[in-house]
C-alpha cells in the first residue's frame, strides 16, 4: 500500500495498478477472463447486485482503512480474514512500494473488491474543498499512471477503462474518514474526502486457492501538497486467497 503521511497521522494514497488498454472498449462490456474464468463486475453490474455504486465501495474501503490502519500490509498471517468487514463485499489491499506477498481467506458467496491505482484527498490545508482535490486526484495522479498488469489465476484482466472512478465534478461523492487525534498541527479528527482511482469488483470465486497478481507503475506525489515529484514507483503485489 502506498500512503501520504500529513503532519502527524497517516491519512492518504493507497497505490496499486492500472491496466492500459490497446483497444477501448465499451464501458458496459462484462469483461475479466475468458469464459469459465472469474468475472469482473461492471458498473452496473456493482450497483444492482451489492447495493452500492463502485466509487461509494471505494469511499467505504477508504473508511475502512483509517479505521484499521494495523492491519494494512499485515503479511504475517497466513489466510487471515483481515479484509473480511461484513456485507457482501471482501476488501483486498496491495503493494506500498516494496514486492508484498499477502494472504487472505475469503468466505463463499462473497464479492471481492481490489484497489486498482486509487487515490484519497483528506481536506485540509492547503487543499480544503473538492475543486482542488479533485484536480490531484483525477489530473496529478490518474493521469500520471504508465503501466498495470492486472491477473486473476494467471488470466488478464481487461477493459480497465471502464473500472474508472474520477471525481465527479457535478456529483462528487464526499464522505468522511476518521483521522485520528488531532496533532499540533491541527490535523486529525473527522474530516471530509474523496478519492478516484481504478476499482475492480469480482464475482464471487469459486472454493478453493486462488492468485491475484498485480503490478503497476505510478507517479510520485507530495503527500502534503498533492503536487507531482519527480520519479515513479513500481507496486509489486500477488495475493494468494483461500475461498471457503
Amino acid at each position: 500500500m502506498k500512503y501520504r503521511l500529513v503532519p502527524g497521522s497517516l491519512a492518504a494514497a493507497i497505490t496499486l495498478t492500472m491496466l492500459l488498454l490497446v483497444q477501448p472498449a465499451r464501458a458496459d462490456e462484462r469483461d475479466g477472463a475468458r469464459e469459465g474464468g472469474p468475472a469482473v463486475l461492471t458498473n452496473r453490474e456493482v450497483r444492482e447486485k451489492t447495493g452500492k455504486t463502485i466509487a461509494q465501495w471505494g469511499a467505504k474501503w477508504w473508511q475502512w482503512a483509517f479505521k484499521n490502519p494495523e492491519v494494512l500490509g499485515d503479511t504475517t498471517g497466513e489466510f487471515g480474514y483481515l479484509g473480511d468487514v461484513g456485507g457482501p463485499v471482501f476488501f483486498a489491499e496491495g503493494s506500498s512500494g516494496d514486492p508484498v506477498t499477502l494472504s487472505y481467506e475469503v468466505p463463499g458467496g462473497k464479492y471481492i473488491l481490489l484497489p486498482v491505482a486509487t487515490y484519497i484527498w483528506t481536506f485540509f490545508d492547503p487543499c480544503t474543498d473538492v475543486i482542488c482535490a479533485r484536480e490531484i486526484i483525477n489530473h496529478n495522479f490518474l493521469e500520471g499512471i504508465t503501466y498495470v498488469n492486472v491477473k486473476i489465476d494467471g488470466e488478464r484482466v481487461r477493459n480497465m477503462a471502464a473500472r474508472l472512478v474520477r471525481v465527479d465534478e457535478t456529483n462528487p461523492v464526499v464522505f468522511k474518514v476518521d483521522a485520528g487525534p488531532i496533532d499540533a498541527d491541527g490535523y486529525g479528527g473527522i474530516l471530509k474526502a474523496v478519492q478516484g482511482g481504478y476499482w475492480v469488483m469480482l464475482e464471487p470465486l469459486p472454493a478453493g486457492k486462488h492468485r491475484i497478481s498485480m503490478f503497476a507503475t505510478v507517479p510520485n506525489i507530495d503527500g502534503l501538497t498533492g503536487e507531482l515529484l519527480n520519479g515513479y514507483t513500481d507496486l509489486d503485489a500477488k495475493l494468494k486467497l483461500r475461498v471457503r
